[in-house]
């Protein structure tokens, strides 16, 4: 598919009355984008984010993030401090507030060791 915007990568997912998009940037160690779901081509909900990384390529990264996020997607991101941790790598999701869907704010650290590698900020919420 080619991106909506130049310069830009882009995922996408359709099924029935739903679509999800999600256009990037990535640049040297670092990436910024925009989730957008919709329903009936209009959208309903949507969350931005920036992230860099160091020390780590992005697939590694994103082996350690897919890990800690699937064990812990009910609360990630959204209601609660989260902290998991496997051999030298610790994830911490901390929201500023306790949100819902409605309204999400916070960021993401991995560290190795004591250093930090990666750092994710994001901020979303419903738009009806």
């Amino acid at each position: 598919m080619k991106p909506v915007f130049n310069g830009s990568s882009q995922r996408e997912y359709r099924k029935g009355s739903w679509f999800y998009r999600d256009v990037y940037y990535t640049g040297k160690n670092k990436f910024i984008g925009l989730e957008v779901i919709y329903y009936l081509n209009k959208p309903v909900w949507s969350m931005s984010y920036y992230g860099s990384f160091k020390k780590l390529t992005e697939k590694g990264i994103d082996k350690i993030l897919r890990e800690a996020l699937l064990k812990n997607w009910r609360t990630t991101r959204i209601w609660k401090k989260v902290k998991w941790q496997k051999a030298d790598y610790q994830y911490i999701c901390q929201p500023d507030f306790k949100g819902s869907l409605n309204e999400l704010v916070g960021t993401e650290k991995i560290f190795k060791g004591k250093k930090k590698i990666y750092t994710f900020f994001y901020a979303g919420g419903f738009l009806i």
